[in-house]
Formats: C-alpha cells, sequence, structure tokens
C-alpha cells in the first residue's frame, strides 16, 4: 500500500516529473495551438499516457493520499498535470465525503480556461457526485446563471453521465431536460454546445422525450443547440 507522505510533496514532484520525460516539444505546440483558450504550460502528452502515469501513482492509495495527491498537482500550472490531477478527482469522487469533493470541484472550475479540463472535471466526476447524492443538484443549479460560461457548461455536463449505458434509466430523463431547458438560448458556444450535446445524448436513449422538448421550445433554441440537440434524430 502505497502511503503519501504530505510532508514529503517530492512525491508529487516525481509525478510531475515523470510527466514532463514524457513529453514532446512538438506534440505541446499543437496541443497549445488547439486548445488556443488555455494560457496553461503544455508538455505534449497524449490522455493515455497521462492515464498510465497516474495509474502507475495512485494505483495502491488509499482515498485520504489520493486527496492530497492530487490537491498538491492542482497548484501547478500545467495542463497534463492538472489533468491527472483530475484523473485522480474522477477516482476520489466515487468514496470521498461528497460535499468537501464538491467544493474541490468548483474551486478548481474557477481556475479552468479550456473544454479539455472542465468537460473530464465536470461529466464523469461531478456526475458521479450527482448520482451518489441527489441534493447536489441545488449547486448545479445555482451555477446556471453563472457570468462564467465554464461554470455555465459544467451545470449541464453531469448530466450527461446519467446517458451512459450502464447508468441510464427512464427515471433521469425529466432530470436531464431540467438541466438543458435554462441553456437553450444562450449565445455562448460552449454553453449551448453542451445544452445540445446534452440532448443529443438523451436522444440515443429516448428520442421520443427530446423530439417533444424539441417540437415545445425549438423556436426558442439557438440554431446550435437544436442543430446539435437532433443529430441522432435524423
Amino acid at each position: 500500500m502505497v502511503v503519501y507522505d504530505t510532508m514529503a510533496p517530492e512525491y508529487a514532484e516525481k509525478f510531475v516529473e515523470d510527466l514532463q520525460s514524457r513529453g514532446s516539444a512538438e506534440t505541446a505546440k499543437h496541443i497549445a495551438r488547439y486548445l488556443k483558450t488555455s494560457q496553461l504550460e503544455f508538455y505534449g502528452l497524449h490522455l493515455p499516457v497521462i492515464h498510465k502515469i497516474t495509474t502507475k501513482y495512485t494505483k495502491k492509495m488509499i482515498l485520504s493520499d489520493l486527496k492530497e495527491l492530487m490537491l498538491d498537482l492542482w497548484k501547478k500550472p500545467i495542463f497534463e498535470v492538472r489533468r491527472a490531477a483530475i484523473n485522480i478527482l474522477e477516482k476520489y469522487a466515487k468514496a470521498g465525503a461528497v460535499y468537501p469533493t464538491l467544493k474541490i470541484a468548483s474551486d478548481w472550475i474557477r481556475e479552468i480556461d479550456t473544454w479539455a479540463l472542465l468537460d473530464p472535471l465536470a461529466t464523469p466526476c461531478l456526475g458521479i457526485l450527482l448520482l451518489r447524492d441527489w441534493a447536489v443538484e441545488k449547486t448545479l443549479i445555482s451555477w446556471q446563471e453563472s457570468d462564467n460560461f465554464w461554470r455555465r457548461r459544467a451545470s449541464v455536463l453531469p448530466y450527461h453521465h446519467l446517458c451512459r449505458t450502464k447508468i441510464y434509466k427512464e427515471e433521469y430523463t425529466e432530470k436531464i431536460v431540467s438541466a438543458v431547458l435554462p441553456h437553450i438560448t444562450d449565445k455562448e458556444f460552449f454553453v449551448g454546445k453542451a445544452a445540445g450535446w446534452g440532448l443529443r445524448e438523451l436522444s440515443k436513449k429516448n428520442p421520443t422525450a427530446v423530439r417533444e422538448f424539441i417540437e415545445q421550445y425549438g423556436n426558442k433554441m439557438t440554431a446550435l443547440v437544436r442543430r446539435e440537440g437532433s443529430k441522432k434524430l435524423e
């Protein structure tokens, strides 16, 4: 069993060094161009490598040590390091205390400037917390009118998690469309995209509900929401 010594930050530093050693300057330039909204530093690693290294360092860690490690990693303004921290958060969200974990996620959203970090944080991590305690919805609802469009996007994405094949239940349909509804007129691309994406994912499970939703609200939707939401209905 790995015991993470919080008095020994060199463990997190070793993790970071391992990530950096696998990087590619050319790949880093490509990722930086692709994720043009982000001001973070890039090492130039693809996701499978990040996942593999994260597993290597956390496979036998106890829950409290996972928390300490992910918080240490998040302090680094480096894309791949923060992506690894989110990997750990997803693992932690399955068993860690719900509301302290939600607080960590909320704090991190304040610092996020790219969908490539927001989406894995909001979809599986917050989705897991939502399934563990439906009262998490109160927080998500409070984000719906945030001035921070990444937070507005984060109010929708956890409901995408409910559409996963082994998770979806028909009773979730109302929750999903209720989460989408406040954003159907949002002109911010990243928010509208998330709203339409939510409808598209739901349409794979309950196409009738999505058709009815579009029939009822289609005249109010932005073109982006309607286009994305109806893709699987065509």
